[in-house]
């Protein structure tokens, strides 16, 4: 027997801030986060847009929701005994991997200030792995806004180079075009890292940068 409107209308998913921030996502995942809007996320969730103001007050709060939720994709868990440089690679790399998924949101495009809602979880918590590592408050300022830039600058220029791929017919191919796209690959990736975290024992010296994850007792 078909369903009646009601039944249809029972059926849908409650709204939410959670299931709001889901199909944002979702449909960020599809059509990039600059085509998101009120209306057509309304339209997805199969409600007028002024239910969806009754949770969030602007787009742009959406959109900080968007981001906020995808970097808790990332890994930023302690793991005990684990030295610094360690939980470095870990969690950039992680943090790489968590916008090649959404490569086609552009993620980065709502990104910005570390103490912004999208980032302020995320940045809280590797904050707090590092601060319990013990590594010195100024190394870790130092460190974070070097790693913040590489990271940024990383992640938007491969995400570039992967939606422009073979976009130039071969025959107008230079040939040191192939070099210059390896500078966006996960040698390039984790060489960078590696360089940054020799140059934060450089900046500790003499210190013997002996920093961890406190163990359970």
């Amino acid at each position: 027997m078909p369903q009646n409107n009601s039944e249809l209308k029972n059926k849908r998913v409650p709204l939410n801030r959670e299931t709001i921030i889901a199909k944002a996502l979702e449909i960020a995942d599809e059509e990039g986060l600059e085509n998101l809007s009120i209306r057509k996320l309304a339209s997805a969730l199969d409600r007028s847009a002024m239910a969806l103001y009754r949770h969030f007050g602007s787009m742009e709060e959406i959109q900080q929701g968007v981001v906020a939720r995808a970097f808790t994709e990332v890994d930023t868990a302690p793991v005990p005994g684990e030295r610094w440089d360690d939980t470095i690679r870990r969690t950039t790399a992680s943090i790489r991997r968590m916008h090649l998924r959404h490569a086609s949101a552009h993620l980065y495009l709502a990104e910005g200030a570390a103490w912004d809602p999208g980032l302020r979880e995320h940045t809280e918590r590797v904050q707090s792995l590092h601060g319990n590592q013990g590594i010195p408050e100024d190394i870790l300022t130092r460190a974070w806004r070097i790693i913040d830039a590489f990271l940024s600058g990383f992640i938007v220029n491969e995400i570039s180079e992967m939606e422009h791929a073979d976009s130039l017919p071969a025959a107008d191919k230079p040939a040191w075009l192939d070099t210059v796209e390896a500078a966006y690959s996960e040698q390039a990736f984790n060489d960078g890292v590696e360089i940054i975290i020799a140059g934060i024992r450089g900046l500790a010296a003499p210190d013997p940068c002996e920093w961890r994850t406190p163990t359970e007792d």
